[in-house]
């Protein structure tokens, strides 16, 4: 009994690091013969099924923006929005958080999707010793509680350094909004 535990927590576990998708979507997608406004609504639903929420009222028609949403980590298997084992631990590692924006507009026929993820890591600069003087010092043997052993480095000032774009959970929500368009999904 306690052995398929273990086993159900480890597969539970390995499902969250699958890889991302082996199919390459152009980034941004034609979609001959849908709507505008269907695929933005499809857009819609993949961006808060990844748990992303959506701005509003929306900054430019066709235009979906979300707020940031931290990296899932490793024990968090049911989320999709961390794609690939490396980027889930990277999240389990590091406060990683991302943000996406859906532009979506008529082409033609069709519709034109195009999909931006931008992803930051809490980074807290120049918070540690300088010098091994400063080491000891912050670590004497004096009568200092461990509380303040930490205010001694709470003056850090934390700030998100930009990583660049995610192309591995643009090219996720490029699949999601493909598969839902493809099989006559409704949003």
């Amino acid at each position: 009994m306690r052995r398929g535990l273990w086993l159900a927590v480890l597969v539970a576990a390995c499902a969250g690091c699958a890889r991302a998708p082996g199919v390459r979507y152009a980034n941004p997608m034609a979609l001959a013969g849908a709507d505008a406004g269907t695929v933005e609504q499809v857009a819609r639903r993949v961006l808060q099924e990844l748990q992303f929420e959506v701005e509003f009222p929306q900054t430019r028609p066709g235009q979906l923006e979300t707020g940031p949403v931290t990296g899932a980590s490793w024990f968090e298997f049911w989320r999709g929005d961390t794609v690939g084992g490396r980027q889930r631990l990277e999240s389990s590692l590091h406060t990683v958080r991302r943000r996406a924006t859906v532009a979506v507009k008529s082409a033609g026929t069709g519709a034109e999707v195009s999909v931006t993820v931008i992803k930051e890591r809490l980074s807290a600069p120049n918070t540690g010793p300088a010098s091994a003087t400063e080491t000891f010092d912050l670590y004497e043997l004096e009568e200092r509680s461990e509380l303040r052993r930490v205010d001694d480095l709470s003056p850090a000032a934390y700030g998100w350094m930009n990583m660049g774009r995610d192309d591995a959970l643009e090219q996720r929500i490029l699949e999601r909004i493909q598969t839902y368009l493809g099989s006559g999904a409704r949003p």
